[in-house]
């Protein structure tokens, strides 16, 4: 029996993953978690024989639980399934300890055969070259994606567990890498690189 957890806030996505993992793997038990509650708790709580994650989770970005997941030692496969793009988040999710990274936008067979490669020790390499816009931080990449989508310094900071001038720090080095002027013009990148709905 194979034990899956998927870690998602949106419950149509997590209804049709469960519906493609039931379809695909008869002997499957799938186990649905919303992303609100303490999601490294849940990932190493059990023994899961792999986990279906989105980095864009309310409480926690995918990044963060990834290494927290692996600082504990637990080796449990994870494979990312993210609408960020993966010439911005594939490489960053690989180096964090997922197995797998597949962009939301793929087709959902590629998402089996990743899952179906993990589960025989594996790992799937994204076919996506890195971009070539300039390296931003993971900790960048999250101000950013934070930024774009409305939140004040202040509710960055909080979310982060960050003081409210180490956003500021990060949002000025944003502004100089993307050499970008205006709220519009990172809003206009962060929709280019999937950053934001």
């Amino acid at each position: 029996m194979k034990d899956a957890l998927i870690v998602d806030d949106h419950p149509v996505v997590r209804a049709a993953i469960k519906g493609l993992l039931e379809k695909e793997f008869p002997d499957i038990r799938v186990t649905e978690c919303d992303g609100k509650t303490s999601v490294v708790n849940r990932i190493c709580g059990a023994n899961w024989t792999f986990v279906v994650l989105d980095m864009n989770l309310p409480d926690r970005n995918g990044l963060d639980i990834l290494k927290a997941v692996k600082e504990t030692g637990n080796r449990v496969p994870i494979v990312v399934f993210s609408l960020y793009a993966e010439d911005q988040y594939a490489a960053r999710a690989l180096r964090a300890g997922a197995k797998a990274y597949i962009a939301k936008d793929r087709p959902a067979r590629d998402l089996m055969d990743a899952i179906r490669t993990v589960l025989t020790g594996g790992r799937v390499e994204s076919s996506t070259p890195p971009s070539a816009q300039p390296e931003l931080s993971d900790r960048e990449v999250q101000v950013l994606s934070l930024w774009t989508k409305g939140m004040s310094r202040k509710e960055i900071a909080h979310l982060l567990r960050i003081n409210e001038k180490t956003v500021s720090s990060y949002r000025a080095r944003i502004l100089v890498k993307l050499n970008a002027r205006t709220l519009v013009d990172l809003i206009r990148y962060a929709a280019e690189k999937g950053f934001v709905d």
